[in-house]
């Protein structure tokens, strides 16, 4: 009887949501439909990014195996040196997919990441619909409305061409943080101010970017709805629902958004934000092509491709259309119709969003010179394109209506449908890729940039003895050129990098051994160090293997640092810049105490159990300072030397700031953990319990009354 009960309550609950169920089928007919050029279960999309992306969600499931949650560090990034991408950059994307490739599609990482999209698509189309429907009661421009959004080529934009995957998951969350941000404020439910909160929560932990100037943008939206409604229905009451749903997505969040903010400013995306100036990347987006009907690459190249396959930001017409027709009739025509009129104010919104998003996306002038450099995380200009997407998908709805007035039926909807997807199929590029799911899953890397932008950049204050001097500048900024340094290690030339000057007491000697070209130097060549701008050592380069010692012992230097600089004295044939690959670059003949165990000795010494690195290390008289194979992060890393908490300090090793300590001789077990900022873990756990009793008090109150 109890099942027969069930499935007649499962019937009854599909006969009253048959028109919503109808409506996500569809959706999820068309998201299918727009995913097209990543058909392939095998062949992965050809952008860097997207194997990159899927690399994360097979460390995701590393992760969740170890132990971790929420995710913070990527098990096998960066030499398996515990790096926190999931702690700065992106969290719920990743942990998503990794639940369904460890759950649901074990065999296929890309099959999870797809399915990801996919349900990205489908719900901002549908919270799309659901606010289009709340605003203007008419349920087939609601319909087009989440249509268009899952078909804005900005969108295919981030899943095709650029394999923007945050950003992507970012896009569909960020209407339903809309949707709620209107409930609140319309109706204070406290159920409103929960999916509120966690619908900030999410986006939050998705993609920073999408985050804040989401925020802004939806506050915009809400200040004009407010100015517009002053003296006849607003009142300050209502903006409490709206401030309680943000102020506690910001506690639930601050474990994750607590260190992005205070944190990053001594990681190495912190460079390039302060570097990149947003105005510098509107050559993305050229006003012609924002207004373009088809895909076209923003400047002529060889090809007849933009720099990133497919990336033709545009705004697309069907948004163009639904923004002039809305100006149309509202400042021109003077005739709404009077179904429409209680949210006339949230029309006004919508047309100065998208104007002022479009300002901004194309950006004549260089406002961004005034602003503070934190406003640089946007870093391109066409991100803004999202925040045109949304406020256009709403306009459609308002423009169908506008222009059929009452007259919908099923043609329209049809008719709509077919117009949309067709003006979208400019932005589906044709697939071309010899990536394989195979061949990720032997290394499933980050790689580039994303593996570079959260490393801790810590100035070097003392000298060390055994371990890899740096090789990059210290303002280097993270890219593809950079992370040629971490794969191939060339020698930097002619640059004059700093380091701290030796004790007096000590005889350092450098250490120098590579790989040189032989076959691409014209005649002779040699190489030669200099420090402070004097020559030390010269050695004529005829040899393919390089393994020179040059003392330092007799070297005056009085400042606090000296300079280091090497110059290659010669040509190539080619006419290149002469390239000697570095296998080791370090000194020796430091005292004992500034002397390390190098992470190479170190490394095979330790093991990862759970969510710990363990290590056994033994430290003799000649070296005291154990580097470990941890990426240093200052407090937010928990270490125990035989069962007691100890500090730590950065030690670099090449460009990279490892873990170390200062121990004496002896043998040490070593367990080392990374746990966030523990203040702001504090305050989103006691967040989360509150949250969690507020959802279930009313429940455990009904049983106790019963």
């Amino acid at each position: 009887m109890e099942f027969k009960s069930l499935l007649k309550s499962v019937k009854l609950w599909i006969i009253n949501h048959k028109i919503t169920l109808g409506i996500v089928i569809l959706y999820g007919f068309i998201a299918l439909s727009l995913m097209a050029p990543m058909a392939s279960s095998q062949v992965i999309a050809p952008y860097p990014d997207t194997s990159s992306h899927v690399g994360y969600i097979v460390q995701g499931r590393m992760a969740l195996e170890e132990g971790q949650f929420p995710l913070r560090v990527a098990p096998v990034e960066d030499n398996g040196w515990r790096y926190p991408g999931f702690q700065f950059y992106s969290q719920f994307p990743y942990f998503f997919g990794a639940l369904i490739y460890k759950f649901l599609l074990p065999y296929n990482p890309y099959d999870a990441y797809k399915l990801v999209v996919w349900t990205a698509l489908l719900v901002g189309a549908f919270y799309i619909y659901r606010l289009s429907f709340k605003l203007t009661e008419y349920q087939i421009p609601a319909i087009l409305a989440g249509i268009s959004y899952m078909s804005a080529p900005y969108f295919l934009n981030n899943i095709h061409a650029r394999g923007a995957f945050t950003e992507a998951i970012a896009q569909g969350i960020l209407p339903i943080a809309l949707y709620y941000v209107i409930q609140c404020y319309n109706t204070g439910k406290k159920r409103d101010i929960i999916l509120s909160s966690l619908s900030w929560f999410l986006l939050a932990t998705t993609h920073i970017i999408t985050f804040v100037y989401g925020t802004l943008f939806i506050g915009l939206l809400g200040l004009i709805v407010i100015l517009q409604t002053r003296t006849t229905d607003f009142k300050l009451s209502r903006l409490i629902p709206v401030g309680k749903a943000y102020g506690l997505a910001w506690l639930l969040g601050i474990y994750f958004l607590a260190p992005v903010a205070l944190v990053s400013r001594n990681l190495s995306i912190n460079k390039q934000i302060k570097a990149i100036n947003p105005f510098d990347t509107r050559w993305y987006t050229p006003l012609s092509n924002l207004l373009s009907p088809t895909s076209l690459p923003p400047a002529p190249t060889e090809t007849g491709l933009a720099p990133t396959y497919g990336l033709h930001p545009a705004i697309g017409w069907i948004f163009l259309a639904a923004w002039g027709v809305v100006i149309y009739y509202y400042y021109f025509s003077r005739s709404i119709p009077a179904k429409l009129e209680p949210t006339r104010p949230y029309l006004i919104g919508l047309l100065w969003v998208f104007i002022v998003a479009l300002f901004v996306t194309w950006s004549p002038i260089n406002f961004w010179i005034i602003l503070p450099r934190q406003f640089w995380v946007a870093q391109f200009t066409f991100r803004f394109l999202t925040h045109i997407m949304w406020a256009g998908a709403l306009l459609t709805a308002y423009a169908s209506i506008l222009i059929f007035r009452r007259r919908f039926d099923r043609r329209h909807l049809i008719l709509g449908i077919l117009i949309i997807v067709l003006a979208s199929r400019p932005w589906l590029p044709i697939p071309r890729s010899t990536a394989t799911v195979e061949d990720l899953l032997k290394e499933p890397l980050f790689r580039y940039s994303g593996a570079l932008d959260y490393l801790y950049r810590t100035p070097v204050k003392k000298l060390y003895g055994k371990t890899d001097l740096l090789l990059s500048h210290p303002d280097w900024i993270p890219g593809y050129s950079t992370w040629d340094t971490f794969v191939n290690h060339p020698l930097i030339l002619e640059a004059e990098l700093y380091y701290p000057v030796w004790q007096k007491n000590e005889k350092p000697v450098l250490h120098l051994q590579g790989e040189i070209p032989l076959d691409n130097i014209a005649d002779k060549a040699s190489l030669e160090v200099q420090v402070n701008g004097q020559r030390v050592d010269i050695i004529d380069l005829v040899d393919r293997q390089l393994d020179w010692q040059v003392p330092f012992d007799k070297v005056a230097v009085n400042d606090e640092n000296f300079g280091l600089k090497f110059l290659v004295n010669g040509a190539t044939k080619d006419g290149q810049f002469f390239r000697i690959r570095v296998n080791k670059l370090w000194l020796e003949g430091l005292s004992p105490e500034h002397t390390t165990i190098p992470v190479s000795e170190t490394q095979e010494k330790c093991s990862q159990q759970g969510v710990k690195t363990v290590c056994e290390i033994t430290v003799k008289q000649d070296a005291q300072i154990v580097q470990l194979p941890v990426l240093y992060y200052k407090g937010m890393q928990k270490i125990w030397v035989d069962g007691e908490r100890v500090d730590y300090f950065p030690v670099y090793y090449r460009d990279y700031n490892l873990v170390g300590l200062d121990l004496k001789p002896g043998t040490y077990k070593i367990e080392v953990t990374f746990h966030g900022l523990a203040w702001a873990n504090w305050i989103s756990g006691l967040a989360w319990l509150g949250l969690i009793g507020v959802i279930f008090s009313p429940i455990i109150q009904r049983k106790l009354n019963k």
